[in-house]
């Protein structure tokens, strides 16, 4: 009798594992119908290269940012571009990601900046591996800390609403590429 109760245990325990399986797969199934409206893909010599469109990570009247993600799985980096858009004239020298204690800061590679009606927009690039932009993407908001040339500062404090919305679609689309490289 305690063998068949083992066994039962044991048949229910892979039943919901196999429930869960279902679950989890369906759930990815189905948030990919949706996500090609937020990516773009191109088979490449080297790859499936992914372009992540741009997705707002912070506005108002003032400051509005930004970003978008190139990614060529092959090679660890990702292509992550910035546009900042400010009242004042700012030219990003450099940026930092803050997350609890994590300090992510890169020079970037600026491309532009430009007045557009009454504000400025300033372009730029920086490259991180995607373990970097792994700590970057979890439920924690992220400080943005753009530093331009002369020292000034400009600070912006992800919202947690815009931020969730972000990180489901980056979480969609980084486990579709995962399976891709299988």
């Amino acid at each position: 009798m305690a063998s068949f109760m083992f066994s039962l245990i044991d048949a229910m325990k892979s039943i919901k594992y196999i429930l869960a399986t279902f679950l989890l797969l369906g759930s990815i199934c189905l948030s990919g119908q949706n996500l090609q409206k937020y990516y773009t893909s191109k088979n490449l010599e080297d790859g499936m290269l992914y372009f992540i469109k741009p997705m707002k990570l912070y506005k108002t009247c003032q400051n509005a940012c930004y970003f978008d993600q190139t990614i060529l799985p092959k090679n660890d980096t990702v292509s992550v571009g910035m546009t900042l858009t400010n009242k004042e004239t700012f030219r990003v020298d450099s940026i930092a990601f803050l997350k609890d204690s994590i300090i992510i800061k890169r020079k970037v590679k600026h491309l532009y900046t430009e007045q557009s009606k009454k504000k400025w927009n300033c372009r730029f690039f920086i490259y991180l591996t995607r373990d970097e932009l792994n700590t970057f993407f979890t439920d924690l908001p992220p400080v943005l800390s753009f530093y331009g040339m002369g020292g000034s500062n400009v600070q912006l404090q992800v919202k947690p609403n815009d931020w969730k919305k972000i990180l489901e679609i980056n979480r969609a689309i980084y486990s579709q590429i995962r399976l891709n490289e299988m």
